[in-house]
């Protein structure tokens, strides 16, 4: 908060301008909305994310619009629950903001925002939103991951970006879902147990043994897999699959 012109105005960061500074906007507040912002979580994020898009709105240089964003203020840290509720079925609003502050997602989902608040936090939570990232993007796709398919992703440091070289990463995955998971691991090793890919060298012939190592290799882990653990998706598979060949590839360059 801070004080301009004899009166109370809110100010937050938001965006950033064509440097990639932050910027930074301003809207007048009654001492009413301070004790409300300063008392009342769960109205203090609903205000947050719904004024977040305003600065979305004004790109890297164009003012916010102060009115718009004024208008916000009584509506959501004065009004009953449900009237809040139906505001936000009609205003665009930052629902990755609300999630990293711990909301719950399929209240969200639901708009249900005041519920979907009672687990929230004051203290960010990005991870999160990266897993919500993860997993909207798989439903876009259709795939619907069993506790399985995600301890595999999670495993090979997959399950949040799935362009990332895979690792093995054992302490991501749940303790009780871990043998299962080796279980899929020793599978795809046996699979490809003795199969190499040639030294890393240079030319258009190494290039293309390379390939085909690498295929042989895919292939074989690819039916393997498959054959035992029929019920995995195919994210899952191909991060199993994608670990054995880069790991060939890194005993390739080390030869």
């Amino acid at each position: 908060m801070v004080r301009a012109d004899g009166g109370l105005r809110l100010e937050w960061g938001a965006g950033a301008n064509a440097n990639r500074d932050p910027r930074t906007f301003t809207v007048p507040i009654s001492a009413a909305h301070l004790e409300v912002i300063g008392n009342d979580l769960a109205r203090h994020l609903l205000l947050w994310s719904a004024i977040l898009p305003l600065c979305t709105a004004a790109g890297t240089q164009g003012p916010l619009d102060e009115r718009a964003a004024v208008a916000l203020l009584d509506p959501i840290l004065f009004g009953t629950p449900e009237d809040v509720e139906s505001l936000f079925r009609s205003i665009p609003w930052d629902k990755r903001r609300l999630i990293a502050q711990g909301a719950d997602i399929e209240l969200l989902e639901r708009g249900e925002v005041f519920a979907a608040l009672r687990s929230a936090t004051a203290k960010s939570d990005w991870h999160r939103v990266q897993q919500y990232d993860a997993d909207r993007d798989r439903a876009r796709r259709g795939v619907r991951l069993t506790p399985l398919d995600a301890a595999l992703l999670k495993y090979t440091g997959r399950y949040l970006h799935g362009g990332r070289i895979p690792t093995r990463e054992p302490d991501a995955v749940d303790p009780d879902l871990l043998p299962e998971v080796m279980r899929v691991i020793a599978t795809a090793e046996q699979a490809c147990a003795g199969m190499r890919l040639p030294p890393d060298r240079r030319g258009v012939w190494s290039r293309l043994k390379k390939d085909y190592g690498w295929k042989q290799i895919e292939d074989a882990v690819d039916r393997a897999v498959r054959r035992s653990h029929p019920d995995l998706v195919d994210d899952a598979v191909r991060t199993v699959s994608f670990l054995m060949c880069s790991e060939a590839a890194a005993r390739a360059r080390k030869s």
